[in-house]
């Protein structure tokens, strides 16, 4: 399968009637279904590999929660940041009044084709293949 791609028209001004290329969402995949396919390729069963994700989400929300950077090697790193209203005085700020809101970051794994190149290649983002979507059209 092609990770399709639709064209749009920009509507602003300075660029409008310009295209660009927009990648389509098919379909969302759940982690049952990722277990299934998980299990077909391995000796675990679909409720062992489940059993790992759900201990995987409890372990990283307690070190994220300690402030911790998780990094799942292969995969990418999160950590969490906040938004935050601005004061005047650093007396004046009150965590539980100034911080808007904790966001989850993540940073997809990359590495580096070839030595030599300074460009890195996201691990998820390697070797897709595009395709446009003329449906849309």
């Amino acid at each position: 399968m092609s990770l399709q791609v639709k064209l749009c028209q920009i509507d602003r001004d300075g660029m409008r009637g310009k295209w660009f290329g927009r990648a389509v969402r098919m379909d969302e995949v759940h982690t049952e279904e990722l277990a299934r396919n998980i299990q077909r390729k391995c000796t675990l069963t679909t409720t062992d590999v489940i059993a790992v994700i759900d201990a995987l989400v409890g372990e990283m929300k307690n070190e994220l929660g300690d402030g911790r950077t998780v990094v799942l090697d292969g995969f990418g790193r999160f950590h969490l940041s906040v938004q935050s209203e601005v004061v005047d005085r650093k007396e004046d700020f009150n965590v539980m009044r100034h911080i808007k809101r904790v966001l989850c970051r993540f940073t997809p794994d990359a590495h580096r084709k070839n030595l030599n190149d300074r460009k890195l290649v996201r691990t998820f983002c390697d070797d897709v293949q595009l395709k446009r979507n003329y449906e849309e059209e």
